[in-house]
């Protein structure tokens, strides 16, 4: 099972809120960009999210 995230609406983006033991593995920091695609696995849809280099 994953963590959970919040998302908040600011302007006409939506904020994705991630929680810091993610952050840590991910070795991302505040003003980091990561890519964001839309995949679908089984039948159900997700999001894949890799830090951007």
């Amino acid at each position: 099972m994953g963590e959970v995230v919040k998302l908040r609406k600011s302007g006409k983006n939506l904020v994705i809120t991630i929680p810091v033991e993610i952050c840590e593995k991910l070795e991302l920091k505040e003003g980091s960009q990561v890519e964001i695609e839309p995949f679908t696995c089984g039948g159900e849809n997700g999001a894949r999210i890799r830090p951007k280099k």
